[in-house]
């Protein structure tokens, strides 16, 4: 099976960057409950329109008749952000930890949980990449978000034992797309001509993965659930650098492009990605392409304000 189809399947975070273009594509052949607090209405309109049926709820806040019966899978991708972390140490563990544990108690028997997680659980390394074993740490800027990750990714692996629940960890690096994500959020400062902040000490690599292959992989990720929990790096197959993809970005606009040494800009990490190629599969969409098709949603982006912000 390399595809769900009519499976029962609750997407939490579903207005987030990943969560929201997951249940649209999941609703094409499942039922999809489609849960986030929808602070926006337009999000909630777009998922109806999709074939999926929000679900009003926090996180937090969940109780059991909240839950829809006989779900097959679940995608929690449901949490307190990077961007908004470090505001609160109690409420950011309350949302990321927490809360994943009572979702997984509460789903009852099913065929596949993933939790999303993130690469910033890894200690800084230096200019290598970061493989699945590699050793955990806090990443610059965002302490908080990285400890909740490393939390809630015990405690997954603890449930999924305990209470057999096949699952999936995946440790999300770049994700982006024409709605947000860090590498967007650097294009348009290259297209409004304002200077870019690296970390010091040369370039600045990352794993981008645009968002129609994270859809597809976290499609597989929920397939290939087991107990113990498969954990995957979960990063686009090319290593590209952020001097590199913003001087793509600045070649086909016709622009210049700057960049200033900041130690408030986010260390570089990139993904080891052998084990997402065995498992997951390869990504499609090369950095080149999915930094033209950023540049050409320009208008979408300004529309809903886009998602994520760049420190430095």
């Amino acid at each position: 099976m390399t595809h769900l189809i009519g499976q029962r399947i609750l997407v939490t975070g579903a207005t987030g960057l990943i969560g929201g273009p997951v249940a649209e594509h999941l609703a094409v052949d499942n039922e999809v409950f489609a849960l986030a607090r929808f602070s926006d209405p337009e999000a909630q309109i777009r998922l109806q329109a999709a074939g999926a049926n929000p679900i009003v709820a926090d996180i937090k806040l969940l109780t059991a008749e909240d839950i829809p019966e006989g779900l097959d899978y679940v995608i929690h991708a449901g949490a307190t952000t990077a961007s908004t972390s470090e505001r609160s140490r109690a409420d950011t563990f309350e949302t990321n930890v927490q809360a994943t544990g009572r979702l997984m108690r509460m789903v009852g028997p099913i065929k596949g949980f993933v939790y999303c997680s993130s690469g910033s659980v890894y200690d800084y390394g230096g200019p290598r990449p970061l493989a699945e074993d590699d050793r955990f740490g806090l990443h610059n800027g965002i302490p908080t978000y990285s400890a909740s990750k490393i939390a809630a990714e015990s405690l997954v692996e603890f449930l999924s034992r305990e209470e057999q629940i096949p699952t999936t960890v995946i440790r999300i690096f770049t994700v982006y797309g024409p709605a947000g994500g860090t590498v967007t959020s650097r294009v348009d400062l290259v297209e409004r001509g304002e200077t870019i902040p690296v970390y010091r000490g040369g370039p600045n690599h990352h794993s981008p993965m645009y968002i129609d292959d994270a859809v597809e992989k976290v499609e597989m990720a929920a397939i290939l659930a087991s107990v113990p929990p498969l954990v995957v790096n979960f990063g686009g197959s090319e290593t590209c650098s952020v001097q590199e993809y913003t001087k793509m970005a600045a070649d086909i606009l016709g622009l210049g492009v700057s960049y200033r040494e900041s130690d408030s800009a986010y260390y570089p990490i990139w993904a080891d990605v052998t084990k997402m190629h065995a498992t997951l599969g390869r990504c499609r969409v090369s950095v080149a392409e999915g930094v033209r098709r950023v540049i050409e949603a320009k208008e979408l982006r300004e529309a809903t304000s886009g998602i994520h912000g760049i420190p430095g």
